[in-house]
């Protein structure tokens, strides 16, 4: 879902690093919901790609992804938006201790998007904590089901792959 923040590219670089990307208004909604609806009518999608080393959505490409009968969309902030909720057909939270959820995105940071540690431990403080308390742990209700994402890395992916499963089979999907 965090291909879907909203295009800052007009903006210097200082500024763009130090926007809210974990609140709801960083979110391409209109656009995220548009494709939904275009995935589940049968339609392949043409997601956006964002740079987060440069805080950038890249323009001139976009993820072809070719309709099929699952799409997963996975973000914090997923389960927020009413009217995105409304087109899933399973909710799952994953839950985390703070500690855990730090450590996360401390790790993806560091080694997928070049960030320092001081910019993390400032970042998650003014805005990624703030924003998980006010947004994403109230969403939690709207989950059909929430998982313990501490327990063993097995145990949550089957739990995860048995509740598809079932949700799918009760829809006479295989």
């Amino acid at each position: 879902m965090e291909n879907y923040s909203i295009v800052m590219n007009d903006l210097p670089l200082e500024k763009r690093a130090k926007q809210n990307y974990d609140a709801p208004h960083a979110i391409d909604v209109k656009l995220l919901e548009s494709h939904l609806r275009d995935y589940a009518a049968g339609h392949a999608i043409e997601a956006p790609i964002c740079d987060f080393a440069k805080h950038l959505r890249v323009s001139a490409r976009r993820e072809h992804i070719p309709a099929s009968a699952l799409l997963i969309v996975e973000g914090i902030l997923a389960l927020h938006f009413a009217q995105l909720r409304q087109h899933f057909d399973i909710s799952i939270y994953l839950e985390a201790p703070d500690g855990v959820c730090f450590h996360r995105r401390k790790v993806r940071d560091i080694t997928e998007r070049q960030r320092s540690l001081e910019f993390i431990q400032s970042q998650y403080e003014e805005s990624v904590l703030p924003a998980a308390r006010q947004y994403v742990l109230p969403s939690k209700r709207f989950a059909n089901l929430v998982l313990d994402s501490e327990a063993d890395l097995s145990t949550v992916e089957k739990r995860l792959y048995d509740a598809i499963v079932e949700k799918r089979a009760l829809a006479g999907v295989r």
